[in-house]
């Protein structure tokens, strides 16, 4: 008994071994390929907004622009966005993904548990704008919208929207 339940302990240890190490090199080619499409998957038109339409009180939402100036087609995107202060402090951080998220592969635990999400692509040339509301937003970042100020004000007390690309997948 104790020879079995070591056997099968090691093969369950092998095989997440197995599955960390191929995540790993995953998201590793997933940061490689938003370093070297810099240039060719863009970002333009950043910047925070509230719904101004509903009369409760409503989420600020970042929204912007995405394209895809390549010969190749993008199948997944990730944005990192945070508010910094003047100082270099980070108030609020998140991560988009303007496509969507992709399905995970099938498997036997994923039939049962997988919510249906769906995705899109972009083609060569293509663009897509995308609106993401900010969850837990911040009491600086709200006051700002709420008041209607200047997002970014000219003082010491200024909050500045930082963004970048750092995951893609390319097809």
């Amino acid at each position: 008994m104790v020879f079995i339940s070591t056997l099968i302990g090691y093969n369950l240890y092998t095989k997440w071994k197995g599955d960390v190490s191929a995540a790993k090199y995953r998201n590793s080619i997933y940061e490689l390929s938003a370093e070297l499409f810099s240039k060719d998957v863009t970002l333009s038109n950043v910047s925070v907004d509230t719904d101004k339409q509903s009369m409760r009180m409503s989420l600020p939402f970042i929204k912007g622009s995405l394209k895809n100036n390549s010969v190749k087609t993008v199948s997944s995107v990730l944005v990192e966005v945070f508010f910094q202060k003047s100082d270099g402090s980070v108030i609020y951080k998140d991560w988009i993904y303007p496509l969507g998220v992709k399905k995970p592969p099938l498997d036997a635990f994923s039939l049962f548990f997988r919510k249906s999400k769906t995705y899109n692509i972009l083609l060569p040339g293509e663009g897509v704008s995308f609106r993401h509301p900010i969850r837990n937003c911040p009491n600086d970042i709200y006051e700002r919208f709420s008041n209607k100020t200047n997002f970014a004000k000219n003082d010491k007390n200024k909050i500045t929207i930082v963004y970048s690309i750092v995951g893609l997948d390319i097809i």
